[in-house]
């Protein structure tokens, strides 16, 4: 059987927000992921699936090589011939490094290196675009947040998982998260190598919220992907 290399990508994250402010998104000039596991499944449950990635890769998903980057994750061979898959299934690392600022109402944002972020607190900023830095964010629990300070519990950033606008179902379990997206036509495995082609637009991957008081907080957004099988 001719090797099948799928340059396959992953995207993340859906944050079903309803804001009562001045919430924002921004470019982040670095996005990175760490996958954990890829999977083609096929039935939309992944009752059924095939593992092509099964290792701990960190990919920067804002730079030009992503692509590549992520095709080099799961070059695989031995999938079974004749099998159709209709779904892929991602398990990513919770915690990301990313950078970047957003412009709100009351002004800018900018991540600054700050360790505040954790899986039931969100990022919180600087104003100072001299400050900007490279940070480790997680993806929160779904909670309801404080704008002043981040907290879980609060009143002003509602985060949830239940409506995610790329994936059909995503879920958090422990410190990584589950997501399954539709494939843009079902594959079946023939002799014929595929070419699965991803771009990414970060342009708008980094959400902020920025209080009259001056206090930035910061979370991950999802980027744009568009991923075609030439």
């Amino acid at each position: 059987m001719k090797k099948v290399f799928f340059i396959i990508t992953i995207i993340f994250l859906l944050f079903n927000k309803a804001y009562s402010a001045n919430p924002d998104k921004g470019e982040a000039t670095t996005y990175n992921i760490t996958m954990q596991k890829v999977e083609l499944c096929q039935d939309s449950t992944c009752s059924t699936s095939y593992t092509v990635g099964n290792n701990s890769k960190t990919v920067n998903i804002a730079s030009a090589s992503a692509g590549a980057d992520i095709g080099s994750y799961a070059p695989t061979t031995g999938l079974p011939m004749g099998q159709t898959y209709s779904h892929l299934r991602v398990t990513l690392s919770r915690s990301f490094t990313i950078s970047g600022s957003v412009t709100t109402d009351n002004g800018a944002c900018y991540t600054d290196g700050d360790t505040s972020s954790a899986t039931d607190n969100l990022h919180v900023g600087t104003t100072t675009a001299s400050s900007v830095a490279e940070t480790t964010i997680w993806l929160a629990d779904a909670d309801t947040y404080n704008a002043a300070n981040g907290a879980g519990g609060g009143a002003n950033i509602p985060i949830a998982y239940t409506s995610p606008t790329y994936a059909s179902t995503m879920s958090l379990s422990g410190n990584s998260a589950l997501m399954i997206y539709e494939l843009a036509a079902p594959y079946t495995v023939g002799f014929k190598t595929p070419v699965i082609k991803v771009t990414f637009d970060v342009s708008e991957a980094l959400g902020a919220f920025r209080t009259g008081g001056g206090v930035c907080t910061l979370w991950p957004e999802e980027p744009m992907v568009t991923i075609s099988i030439l």
